[in-house]
Parts: structure tokens; C-alpha cells; sequence
């Protein structure tokens, strides 16, 4: 059985198009549509259900997709575990939300570049909710977010927790002394988007009503550049911010109530298409140590 056609299958499965699976894997949509001809001549089955708009599998597709999937997995592992790490020259797809992108990528970066040096990488960088959706349909290998992923296909490792603080600029005070609290009831609040694991921390410590006074923001670069323009409080990891800090643009605000820390989780498709993205998660954990070791240790835990 020819490795690319189950290759070919499952990538039809995950995105639902001949169009999209052909795009995937580089190819065109006609070998797509060959291979999958070839394997249902194989089982003497129809694996797929076709209509002008989408394609889902029969209830045999079904069955042989657990199969298939497994299959790439033990693929994968077999690849990870003969092969000369230095020569492999596949892809890795790393999704991460921004605090990993502001503080330890480049190390992971580094790390990866010397222990798979003709590895291409490529860097996708989204909000929790979109990478987890990412993951799951295949498009990225190794998601580093804010969350663990409920799914029975995929693995989560914790790796470090951000301490996050009530952040504002200097032009915020304008002149006026602001004490305590009060800052948080008189200024716009600045947060990650709805659903986020901030949104909702801070939703729950300052009250339903406090929704009214809430920006949701999907960028870290966009908080900080308001907030020095003087408007309002941000809710952002330390360790993102703490040049700005100590250069006097940005005041961290030690009121209550406290924020809770950040954590961030490798998630890992078991099996996954790749055969070095749990070595990649590994490299993960060694890169967020290698950054808490160094002058921002105090910003962060690591959990592992």
C-alpha cells in the first residue's frame, strides 16, 4: 500500500476537499483524485461522499481513517527514530500565541536550527481558540498556547507560566495622582480577546460590569502602543513588557486585584503527520527554561 495515497486520504478527510488536500501536499488535484480512486479500488469501498460544495467520508472512510492516521503516526516515529536528525529537511509548523513570539521563540528558534539544521520552519501566530482549530485539522504540528486541548488525539505538556500584571503609560496620570483602585475604575481596560483565558480572569475580578470598560485586543503590540499614547490599563505578561518598564515608558500598577499568571502549553497531535514534532515540544521546554534562567527568571515559572 502506497504511503502517499493514505497520506492523500487523510488530508481529503481533515480538510473536507480534494482542492485544499492537493494544495497540502503540494500536488495537484488530479493525483489527489487518483490516489483516492486507487485506494477505494484497493478496499473495494467508496471512502468519500461527494456534492458541489464539500466531501465527508462514508461510514467506511470512517473506519479506515483511525487506521490511517495511525499508520502516519508509526510512520512518523519510524522517521524521528532511524533517521540522521542533522540531513532531515522537512517542515515543522509552529503555532504560538505572542507572549511565546515576545519572549522565548527565538530561543526555540535557535535550538531547532541547530539540532535540525535543514528543517524549514514555518511560524503561525493566532489567539488560543484559532491555533487549537489549527492544530486539529492538521494545518500546524506543534501549537504553543495559553490553554490545554481537549481532544482524545492530542497530547499537552504544561511548560511555563507568565506572571501578568496591570500595565499603563506615564501619560495616563496626566499630571493627576491615581491611587489603588481606583485607576481600574476611571481607565479604559485593555485585554486579550473574548473567550481568552485573561478576558475571562479579568472579567471575574472585576465584576460583570466592568464589560462596558473592556477593549478586547488581539495584539500585545497594540495594547502597548495605546496605553503609552495614555489610553487606558492593559492586562500583559511582565516579562513582554519589562524593558518598556525600565526605560520609564510604562508603569506596572501594583493594585489588587491580582491577575493570574499565564500558563503555556505545547499540544501535540498522537499520532502526528510529523516526525519531529514532539521532538520540537521537547526543544520547547528547554528554550522556555533557558529564558526563565536569564534575567527575566523572576517573570517566569516553569512548570516542567
Amino acid at each position: 500500500m502506497n504511503l502517499r495515497f493514505i497520506e492523500a486520504f487523510v488530508w481529503v478527510a481533515r480538510l473536507h476537499s480534494f482542492r485544499a488536500a492537493s494544495e497540502k501536499l503540494h500536488t495537484t488535484q488530479t493525483a489527489i483524485s487518483s490516489r483516492i480512486a486507487s485506494l477505494e479500488s484497493d478496499f473495494g469501498v467508496r471512502l468519500f461522499e461527494r456534492d458541489k460544495r464539500t466531501v465527508t467520508l462514508t461510514h467506511s472512510g470512517e473506519e479506515l481513517l483511525k487506521y490511517a492516521e495511525e499508520l502516519l503516526g508509526i510512520s512518523a516515529r519510524m522517521m524521528e527514530a532511524v533517521a540522521d536528525r542533522a540531513s532531515y529537511g522537512g517542515t515543522i509548523s509552529i503555532g504560538a500565541i505572542e507572549t511565546v513570539v515576545h519572549t522565548w521563540l527565538p530561543e526555540l528558534l535557535r535550538r531547532l536550527r541547530d539540532t535540525f539544521a535543514k528543517v524549514r520552519v514555518e511560524i503561525h501566530s493566532y489567539m488560543t481558540a484559532n491555533l487549537h482549530g489549527e492544530l486539529l485539522k492538521g494545518n500546524i504540528d506543534l501549537a504553543l498556547t495559553a490553554e490545554s486541548l481537549s481532544n482524545a488525539s492530542v497530547e499537552n505538556r504544561p511548560i511555563c507560566e507568565f506572571e501578568m500584571r496591570w500595565v499603563t503609560g506615564r501619560k495616563a496620570f496626566r499630571g493627576e495622582p491615581i491611587v489603588g483602585r481606583e485607576i481600574l475604575e476611571r481607565l479604559p481596560i485593555l485585554t486579550f480577546l473574548r473567550d481568552s483565558l485573561v478576558h475571562r480572569d479579568v472579567v471575574s475580578k472585576l465584576g460583570p460590569l466592568s464589560t462596558t470598560r473592556i477593549n478586547p485586543i488581539s495584539s500585545i503590540a497594540a495594547m502597548v502602543s495605546l496605553i503609552k499614547s495614555g489610553y487606558g490599563v492593559a492586562t500583559l505578561p511582565h516579562a513582554c513588557v519589562l524593558r518598556d518598564i525600565q526605560s520609564g515608558d510604562l508603569v506596572a500598577l501594583d493594585v489588587e486585584p491580582a491577575l493570574a499568571p499565564l500558563p503555556i502549553i505545547a499540544s501535540v497531535r498522537n499520532p502526528s503527520d510529523s516526525p519531529i514534532a514532539e521532538a520540537v515540544a521537547f526543544l520547547a521546554v528547554e528554550a522556555a527554561a533557558s529564558f526563565a534562567a536569564g534575567p527575566l527568571a523572576p517573570l517566569v515559572a516553569v512548570k516542567v
